[in-house]
């Protein structure tokens, strides 16, 4: 690779890595709008950190209206759904999330709004995710909003 096409190369990714930390902080003014510092934006902090503590603690289905009112909804970069504790995965059909993963336990039953996307968890040892339609998927990242 010669020194010109490094260069340009380099200059796209710093571009990428701006524009990607604009929008994290927008969305993350969105979900806190107080002033950086305030008892208002601390207050905010705690709660908005709760709510995703309760996301990675209980891996509840967050169906549309709850979702918007609880939480800001970013795409997460990349093509694939990757599973992680705390990921959640978009429904495009309905706009329910719905977790990347869950957690072994007793009985999870639960699927997005429209049955788009179905987990189904038994006895601790048995797991299965069911999706109809993989295109109608995108993996997301939810911020906890202060009210």
């Amino acid at each position: 690779m010669d020194r010109e096409r490094r260069r340009h190369l380099k200059e796209i990714g710093k571009a990428e890595v701006e524009r990607r930390s604009e929008e994290l902080k927008r969305a993350l003014e969105i979900a806190n709008p107080g002033a950086i510092g305030s008892d208002a934006w601390a207050a905010g902090y705690v709660t908005g950190t709760k709510r995703e503590q309760w996301l990675r603690r209980k891996t509840p289905v967050v169906h549309r209206k709850l979702l918007h009112d609880l939480f800001v909804v970013r795409p997460e970069h990349g093509e694939r759904w990757t599973p992680y504790r705390g990921g959640y995965v978009m429904c495009m059909r309905c706009g329910s999330a719905v977790p990347s993963m869950i957690r072994r336990q007793l009985l999870y039953w639960e699927s997005c709004a429209c049955g788009n996307i179905r987990w189904r968890a038994f006895l601790f040892f048995w797991c299965r995710v069911v999706v109809e339609d993989w295109q109608q998927l995108a993996p997301i990242k939810l911020i906890g909003r202060s009210q």
